[in-house]
């Protein structure tokens, strides 16, 4: 007993002793601007047939991708240039392939600005969950895209839209 006080004192010191400065990192920081640079239901298509075939949709289309989400330390965010193409999404069940109809939104632009609350990773838009982590956010619109059958009559099963931003 007598020499394990010794220990006990020499563990006491040196936990004491040590420097504990303290560091204000916030990696998960989310003011300023991003950029949409991803919009995804996960199915690789080569819609601009340069035979590379991509998931993201902004890299199949020509629609112009300007999408940005500007966050301000007062607690809004505001959305501006919102890339909004209409994508209907078929199954061709007899060949099980995807055919993707995509129409750009040419008639201008939808934004918006909206309340936001930062809390960890999460950072939550009008009650939406989207995740920081490093330099990208991403926003999980879940079972949103559907996919019909070929006539367009029926929906056969749904995907979700998954959007990344990347920090400017």
């Amino acid at each position: 007993m007598k020499s394990l006080i010794p220990i006990l004192f020499i563990f006491l010191a040196l936990f004491t002793s040590c420097n504990t400065e303290s560091v204000d990192v916030n990696d998960n920081a989310v003011e300023g601007t991003w950029k949409l640079t991803s919009w995804t239901v996960g199915i690789p298509v080569d819609l601009n047939e340069d035979s590379v075939f991509s998931a993201n949709l902004i890299e199949e289309v020509s629609c112009e991708s300007l999408e940005t989400l500007t966050f301000s330390v007062d607690g809004t965010v505001v959305s501006n240039l919102t890339f909004n193409p209409s994508v209907m999404i078929s199954l061709n069940e007899t060949l099980g392939v995807y055919v993707y109809q995509v129409q750009c939104d040419n008639e201008g632009s939808i934004g918006f600005a909206a309340s936001y609350e930062h809390k960890g990773s999460s950072v939550f838009i009008n009650e939406r969950e989207a995740v920081v982590s490093g330099n990208t956010l991403t926003m999980i619109y879940k079972n949103a895209q559907k996919i019909h059958n070929i006539a367009k009559t029926d929906i056969l099963e749904t995907k979700d839209i998954t959007l990344v931003y990347t920090r400017l």
